[in-house]
């Protein structure tokens, strides 16, 4: 299992679903049109959907800190 997770901010994710093209594990979907969500267990962490999140509302945080 990956040491990272990416977590998205529900209060600043305008799911616009930048990152979920991004991901090579397929672990981000938009939940209802309203915000990122990512499948845990699939997420390894690299952060490329940090990187392509336009309004930097996906942080990458170590495991057993997604809370």
């Amino acid at each position: 299992m990956a040491l990272k997770l990416a977590k998205p901010d529900p209060k600043i994710c305008v799911a616009c679903g930048a990152c979920i093209h991004q991901c090579p594990r397929e672990a981000i979907q938009v939940v209802r049109g309203i915000c990122a969500q990512v499948d845990a267990d699939a997420c390894i962490g690299c952060g490329l959907c940090r990187k392509a999140c336009p309004a930097d509302a996906i942080t990458i945080v170590e495991r057993g800190e997604e809370k």
